[in-house]
């Protein structure tokens, strides 16, 4: 990594090479998330899609979970988990059930239907083609790649942070 790029560089957003770069990393991910993002056709012999199936999974694993609380865990929008939500539960796969201690806090979780599809789909193989193309890169590549996606994560966190303590002060 170019030091002169490095996210601990306080003046790197002014560096020319770091807005190029930044620029650069940005259309990278528009091409990544036009290319992989997930299909929205049914799988065969199913009634959800494979993002649908993700809920499924995640919900299975996490238990009940509000639609803000799964929404934070996948990484997306509140509208986004709640339009998933809302045609999972049209289709009968999950349900919301209300907080006993606090009536304003609703869950989803798993229907009957919910569990057993989720089950019958437990070891399919999906063809998810972003993991096939990771799975063909060599592993130091992949190591990398993980890395830096890391490092970008908490180069944002830690500029959120300065921005909100800048705010405060």
């Amino acid at each position: 990594m170019n030091p002169a790029h490095g996210a601990r560089n306080p003046g790197a957003a002014q560096d020319p090479g770091a807005i190029h770069d930044g620029m650069e990393i940005a259309r990278l991910y528009g091409e990544m998330w036009r290319r992989f993002q997930p299909r929205r056709q049914a799988i065969s012999g199913a009634a959800v899609t494979p993002r649908m199936l993700s809920y499924l999974r995640h919900l299975a694993a996490a238990g009940p979970l509000t639609v803000g609380e799964q929404a934070d865990h996948l990484g997306i929008s509140r509208a986004t988990a709640t339009e998933v939500v809302n045609r999972l539960e049209s289709k009968g796969l999950v349900e919301r059930m209300r907080d006993q201690r606090d009536q304003r806090r609703v869950f989803v979780w798993l229907t009957e239907r919910g569990r057993e599809q989720t089950d019958a789909l437990a070891g399919r193989n999906l063809d998810d083609p972003f993991l096939r193309a990771v799975a063909a890169l060599p592993e130091a590549t992949r190591a990398a790649v993980i890395d830096g996606l890391g490092a970008i994560l908490r180069a944002a966190e830690e500029s959120d942070h300065n921005r909100h303590e800048e705010e405060v002060s």
